[in-house]
C-alpha cells in the first residue's frame, strides 16, 4: 500500500511537470505574437528567439522536474521497503521508550536530537523555499481513536473526517503538502482515564513522561509504515489521538518534544492546528492564521510555510 501511494505520487508529480511545461510553452507563444505585433520587420525576428530561449527554459525545467521526481520515486520505495525489513526493531525499540520516566526521557531526547539535526540537514530545501522554489512533499498522519470505560469510542471517523477534509486543504494550499492519512484505527479495548482526560502545556509534559505518555507509545505501534521513520525520526508520522477531553482546550502538541499530539475526540477543531505545532510553529495572535489558539485559522505567513516544509515529518518520499 506504501508503495503504491509513492507511485500514485509519481504520477501527479509527473503531470504537473508537464501542465507546468505545456503552459509555460504557450506563454511563450504568447509573447511571441505580442512581441511580434509591437516590433516591425525584421525587428520581430528578436521576438523568435526570445521564443526559442523561451521553449527552452521551460523544456529545461520540465526535464529538471521529471529527473527530481523520479529520484524522490526510487528513494520513496527503497525507503518503504526497508521500513517492511526494520519494523521487528523498531517494535522492541518503541517498547524499551514505552517505559515510563526513564524511556520517556530518551523517547524526548531522541526527537530533540532528530529534530535539529533533520533541519540542518534540510537548509538546502529551506534556502530553496525562501527563494521561492517550492516542490510538492508530503506528511503523513495517523489517527487513533480512544474508547472509554464502557468500550465506546469517544469519536469516529465520520466526525474526525470534515476536520481532515480542511487539514488537508490547508496544507496543500498554503504549504504545498501533501498530507496522507496512513490509517484511522481505534483501540482494541477501554482506554485507562490518564489516557482519556489529558493535560496541556505543562500538565501534558508531565502526562507524556509517566503512564499517560507510556500508554501512547505502545498505542503508536499500530503506525507500522512509521518504523523506519520512528527509529531515524525522518518522515515519521504524526499520530493524532482522539481523547475524551483536553483540560481547558481543545487539544494539544508537545512539539517537538513527541510525534504525536491529542485533540477532543467530539468536538476534534483543533485537529490541524496541533498538527502545525507538531511541525514546529508556535501561538500567533493573528485571528485568521492556522497557529492561533482558538483554532480557526487557515492562513500561514512564507516563514510559517517555511518551518512547516523543514520539519522531519514533511518529506519527499
Amino acid at each position: 500500500m506504501a508503495i503504491k501511494k509513492c507511485i500514485e505520487w509519481a504520477s501527479d508529480s509527473y503531470t504537473e511537470c508537464a501542465e507546468y511545461r505545456d503552459d509555460g510553452y504557450n506563454a511563450c507563444s504568447k509573447y511571441e505574437k505580442s512581441c511580434s505585433d509591437w516590433l516591425p520587420w525584421p525587428l520581430s525576428y528578436i521576438c523568435d528567439v526570445f521564443e526559442w530561449v523561451c521553449v527552452a527554459w521551460y523544456w529545461v525545467s520540465n526535464l529538471v522536474c521529471v529527473a527530481w521526481t523520479t529520484i524522490v520515486t526510487i528513494v520513496c520505495v527503497a525507503w518503504e521497503l526497508v521500513a517492511v525489513i526494520v519494523a521487528p526493531i523498531a517494535i522492541l525499540v518503541e517498547l524499551i521508550l514505552s517505559i515510563p520516566v526513564i524511556g520517556r526521557i530518551i523517547r524526548e531526547l531522541i526527537s530533540i536530537v532528530a529534530e535539529i539535526g533533520w533541519r540542518i540537514a534540510g537548509i538546502v530545501d529551506a534556502i530553496l523555499d525562501v527563494a521561492g522554489i517550492v516542490f510538492p512533499k508530503k506528511l503523513r498522519i495517523c489517527i487513533v481513536i480512544l474508547k472509554d470505560e464502557k468500550g465506546n469510542p469517544v469519536s469516529s471517523e465520520s466526525i474526525l473526517q470534515p476536520f481532515i477534509d480542511d487539514a488537508k486543504k490547508i496544507y496543500d494550499d498554503q504549504a504545498r503538502v501533501l498530507l496522507l492519512v496512513e490509517g484511522i484505527y481505534e483501540v482494541d479495548k477501554p482506554s485507562p482515564d490518564y489516557a482519556l482526560d489529558v493535560h496541556c502545556d505543562g500538565g501534558a509534559w508531565s502526562d507524556d513522561l509517566l503512564m499517560t505518555g507510556s500508554y501512547f507509545e505502545r498505542q503508536m505501534k499500530r503506525c507500522a509504515l512509521g518504523g523506519l521513520g520512528r527509529l531515524t525520526g525522518y518522515a515519521a508520522p504524526i499520530t493524532v489521538f482522539a481523547v475524551r477531553d483536553v483540560k481547558n482546550k481543545k487539544g494539544c502538541s508537545l512539539g517537538p518534544l513527541s510525534d504525536y499530539v491529542t485533540v477532543e475526540g467530539k468536538d476534534p477543531v483543533c485537529f490541524a492546528h496541533e498538527i502545525s505545532h507538531a511541525l514546529g510553529l508556535w501561538d500567533v495572535s493573528k485571528v485568521d492564521n492556522l497557529a492561533n489558539p482558538n483554532c480557526g485559522g487557515t492562513k500561514l505567513k512564507k516563514w510559517q510555510r517555511i518551518i512547516i516544509r523543514n520539519s522531519r515529518h514533511v518529506t519527499y518520499i
